[in-house]
């Protein structure tokens, strides 16, 4: 009987020493994050690149900013690119809502970015290049299209809200040379207050329109992605009182150079268009889109009716 014990006992810790040897050990998230960042920083020649602390996750100040301090508790408008590192995801700012940020700073996520942005970036009309470990970023979870335990690397814009009008500005002139649109005779027209930029196609022969006018539309509405946002085809046009439009329209629109059964194209800058969203008034603006913060806007116009 005390032979067996012994056996039984003896084979026990052979089977505990063979599985011991045996046991895999696997590097936690935090060592594979740095291993993948650490590579990617040097394939891609980023020794500009500075460490944040302790945490892992690295940034460069590309553009030094302007003005004031930002706050946590200020609304920034942002723009951003963020890809993984590996490539398998890449979401560049082409007018899309998900490029797109315009409330308060704080409220930015993933957080460790806010954080960055207000230590290290600090002002306004900058930009910043953020490296950010999975386990800051989105986690083994990810998020959408972003797959999980990705290390991102983020190129965030800081814009003012004063200096828009030049940003919209030039973001239209690089949509009207790539679309070899023209400024001046025979082209479109830039309104000297506001700034939009429009071309009356036909200047139509029915009733004025004024800024209490009710108008049956058909249009269709493009971000400068090229993407259709909104329309309203031919034979399904939709009615409008006009000062319920968002601001291009009611000032292109009742113009004296249009009238009902006349077209138009405008091009619209933000302020123009939909500009900053507040999430403490509702959409008041036909259409009612969900149109990303502070896009400029490319409108083709029919009135078709007009009734005063």
């Amino acid at each position: 009987m005390k032979y067996n014990f012994l056996k039984w006992a003896l084979s026990i810790l052979v089977f505990a020493a063979i599985n011991s040897s045996c046991k895999k050990e696997y590097d936690t998230i935090d060592v594979i994050d740095n291993k993948n960042i650490q590579a990617y920083i040097q394939q891609n020649s980023l020794s500009n690149m500075s460490p944040y602390n302790n945490t892992g996750i690295y940034y460069q100040v590309l553009n030094a900013g302007t003005g004031a301090p930002m706050q946590y508790s200020d609304k920034v408008p942002l723009i951003y690119t963020v890809r993984s590192l590996d490539g398998g995801y890449v979401s560049a700012d082409v007018f899309s809502a998900s490029n797109r940020y315009a409330s308060f700073l704080g409220y930015f996520r993933p957080d460790s970015l806010a954080i960055l942005i207000k230590e290290k970036l600090q002002k306004r009309n900058g930009s910043i290049r953020i490296i950010l470990p999975s386990r800051y970023a989105y986690g083994k979870n990810g998020s959408g299209a972003i797959p999980g335990n990705a290390s991102l690397d983020y190129t965030i814009n800081t814009l003012d809200e004063t200096n828009q009008p030049q940003y919209d500005d030039q973001a239209i002139n690089t949509y009207l040379a790539a679309n070899s649109l023209t400024v001046g005779v025979g082209g479109l027209t830039k309104t000297a207050t506001s700034g939009i930029y429009y071309k009356i196609e036909n200047p139509g022969a029915g009733g004025s329109i004024t800024s209490t006018s009710t108008v049956t539309l058909e249009y269709t509405g493009k971000l400068l992605n090229g993407s259709v946002f909104s329309q309203a085809l031919p034979g399904a046009g939709v009615s409008f009182k006009l000062n319920a439009t968002i601001p291009g329209w009611q000032e292109i629109l009742s113009s004296p150079l249009l009238q009902q059964g006349g077209s138009v194209r405008m091009i619209l800058p933000s302020a123009s268009g939909y500009g900053f969203p507040d999430p403490t008034k509702p959409t008041i603006y036909a259409p009612f889109v969900n149109v990303p913060a502070f896009s400029c806007l490319d409108f083709n116009i029919k009135v078709v009716t007009v009734v005063n």
